[in-house]
């Protein structure tokens, strides 16, 4: 859904063509893995659930056409939720980064209310992960894993964990942004 929040805050905007946006997309902000048929596919998508809308094809000479989009009201109304949705769910950064780029078409402080949720959640989830490896069941299982193995999951455990722990400090920081960013 980020590319398409991307779409529609991008032509709530301005009026815009597809390649325009990608190259500004790719320019704004660090994304990686997105293929220029997923970029075209959203936009479709977009435009097929009314939510943005061509509004003139350019033509030039010795050039392709370029067709012109426009978000619509329901884009508009769309765009909002998505973006609330987003920080609703907060797991990882790294799928907020457009919903961020796009905080100046919500309330902030609503976002911190939802994100605050998120991160105790994720707190919770990771905090059972770790009573869960160290219960007696598991410690049980891992003790019939031979040596490469233990190190093996040893390694995966401290790696997720350690991951988990970055991910909700800058989480954490992101509250932090939401709620200064109007100050």
């Amino acid at each position: 859904m980020s590319l398409s929040l991307f779409i529609l805050g991008s032509l709530a905007e301005e009026t815009s063509h597809p390649y325009k946006l990608k190259k500004t997309l790719l320019d704004a902000l660090p994304i990686q893995n997105m293929s220029e048929g997923k970029f075209y596919y959203n936009f479709e998508s977009l435009q097929k659930k009314g939510l943005i809308k061509p509004v003139e094809t350019v033509h030039k000479e010795n050039r392709p056409n370029k067709t012109l989009y426009i978000i619509t009201e329901a884009g508009r109304k769309f765009l909002e939720e998505e973006i609330y949705r987003s920080f609703k769910k907060g797991a990882k950064v790294e799928d907020l980064y457009i919903s961020i780029y796009m905080v100046k078409y919500i309330n902030p402080e609503k976002a911190a209310i939802f994100l605050e949720d998120a991160i105790k959640k994720e707190k919770q989830n990771w905090t059972h992960y770790r009573e869960v490896k160290h219960n007696e069941e598991m410690q049980k299982q891992f003790a019939t894993l031979d040596e490469k193995q233990q190190r093996a999951v040893e390694f995966i455990s401290d790696h997720a964990f350690n991951r988990a722990d970055d991910n909700i400090r800058w989480l954490e920081k992101l509250l932090t942004f939401l709620k200064e960013i109007d100050k």
